[in-house]
């Protein structure tokens, strides 16, 4: 899925790359990399500061790996003693990765529509139907995101939402040299706020939500805003999208001007002479929802294939986007009836017995919109199993276990990816939001949690193992094991059968 430099009709320079930042010999450039041990024969080693090393730590491992010429960042660092290959120094070299990576690459968003994503929850699931619905439009489509990247399949969850800069223009030169003429991308606020999607131009820029996560990170929600904001002022895409259910949104869609595309799920908003798509009515079915809407464009009604009213918010702007890129609305709602939802997202295990759902729901409000969207599917008891992530931020911790206790029947608190803490301790912190933890059950175990749960519903029963979605790992004291909780509830059900 990648353009190796071999791909290119001729390998570029060093001025190819360099040119207004500083002088450099034509030395061909076989390829770039900001990480030392990604540099190969040939390669331009960038050496910009991290958050606790300096590329320049790391000179001697970049020299012997083969690196033609090093680029250092003359702003963070000092300049490093004398060596046998050209060393260039470049002020804010950080802010110029993105463009030097645009460069090598060919300029591939140049060659795409592409489309960005952000918010706190949907992003994986909005980018996932924009692929599928281009497709379904006759568009070839790259996807990149959280479940990994590709062209119709996909590889390579390397466990980032948005790749650093250089990966993520050789991903998307891949997707020009595999047809692709749309690329639909998750950006995260880290990616925003390092970065990572600098060099690439966007067509355009979708909106979904912003609500408590990643404080651990970010200063407070005001300083979170801010880094999703960057997507739509700084990246200057041509389109903006945005829903407008929170007030973050209303204050992004103020920033964007009057053509600014509203979205909302609210039945009585009004367009404020934008552009908009507004919902007007949802009607739960066995499988989703019967929607009806109004837009500037022309009004209609589809059918989502997924439940829940977050699933109605995502495809709302999906069908925005649709909408505004000219496609008429029998058609667009056509698609948009099609679609289907992304691996770990609402996912049902398809087998006899409860019904089980994995959702990557990981944040309280993800939660309480999962287990919201399944009580219109449950006839008896509905079960939450769902632990929160280690040496992040606490503060959520106990409104995840206030959201399950509220919206849920029977709670499971378990671990998700614990890394260096202690897992009893997070559990602690979850129970710390219930209102009657005794009433919850607390096994450590994900696997035996997991099992246990719908070992113990009855057949009328929904089970919702949140948390971890289309992961296939979990992490604990530095090391990734091997889990899946699609995995895990396939055989407990199959187990239950042949208990039966």
């Amino acid at each position: 899925m990648s353009m190796p430099a071999e791909h290119m009709m001729q390998a570029p320079t060093l001025p190819d790359l360099l040119h207004g930042m500083v002088e450099a010999p034509a030395l061909p450039v076989a390829g770039i990399a900001s990480d030392s041990r990604e540099v190969a024969d040939g390669f331009l080693f960038l050496a910009i500061q991290g958050r606790t090393s300096h590329g320049l730590d790391f000179l001697e491992q970049a020299k012997q790996a083969g690196a033609c010429a090093v680029a250092w960042d003359a702003s963070t660092g000092s300049a490093p003693a004398a060596t046998d290959i050209p060393m260039l120094a470049i002020r804010d070299l950080a802010d110029k990765v993105g463009d030097i990576a645009s460069r090598f690459y060919g300029h591939p968003s140049r060659h795409l529509e592409l489309i960005g994503v952000t918010g706190t929850n949907g992003k994986t699931t909005v980018a996932w139907m924009i692929a599928q619905a281009s497709e379904l439009l006759g568009r070839t489509c790259g996807y990149l995101g959280t479940l990994g990247y590709g062209v119709g399949e996909i590889e390579g969850d390397d466990g980032m939402t948005t790749p650093a800069a250089v990966t993520l223009h050789e991903r998307l030169a891949g997707f020009v040299e595999h047809g692709a003429s749309v690329a639909a991308v998750e950006v995260s606020s880290h990616a925003l706020d390092q970065q990572r999607v600098d060099g690439a131009r966007f067509d355009t820029a979708v909106f979904t939500n912003l609500t408590r996560d990643h404080l651990d990170y970010h200063d407070d929600m005001s300083a979170y805003f801010e880094s999703k904001a960057r997507l739509f002022t700084d990246c200057a895409p041509r389109h903006r999208i945005v829903n407008i259910d929170s007030d973050y949104g209303l204050q992004l869609a103020a920033l964007g001007g009057p053509d600014v595309v509203t979205v909302s799920t609210k039945f009585d908003r009004v367009a404020n002479e934008r552009p908009f798509l507004f919902v007007r009515s949802v009607v739960a079915n066995e499988q989703g929802s019967d929607v009806t809407f109004v837009s500037s464009c022309g009004d209609g009604r589809f059918s989502l294939n997924l439940p829940g009213e977050f699933n109605v918010a995502n495809a709302a702007a999906v069908l925005a986007l649709l909408l505004m890129k000219g496609a008429p609305v029998d058609q667009a709602c056509d698609v948009m009836s099609q679609l289907q939802a992304p691996p770990g997202r609402m996912q049902r295990v398809a087998t006899e017995g409860p019904a089980v759902f994995v959702d990557f729901a990981h944040t309280p409000v993800a939660l309480e919109g999962a287990l919201r969207a399944l009580r219109a599917h449950c006839h008896g008891k509905l079960w939450c199993v769902f632990g929160c992530g280690g040496d992040r931020d606490r503060g959520k911790r106990p409104q995840m276990g206030e959201a399950a206790e509220r919206q849920g029947d029977r709670v499971v608190i378990t671990t998700d990816n614990p890394r260096s803490e202690d897992p009893a301790q997070i559990i602690e912190h979850i129970q710390a939001g219930l209102a009657h933890p005794e009433q919850a059950i607390a096994i450590e175990d994900r696997a035996t949690a997991i099992a246990w749960a719908i070992s113990s519903a009855a057949d009328d029963d929904v089970v919702l193992v949140a948390g971890k979605g289309h992961e296939s790992y979990q992490e604990a004291n530095g090391e990734r094991v091997a889990i899946s909780d699609l995995a895990i509830a396939r055989q407990a059900l199959l187990a239950r059968g042949r208990k039966q």
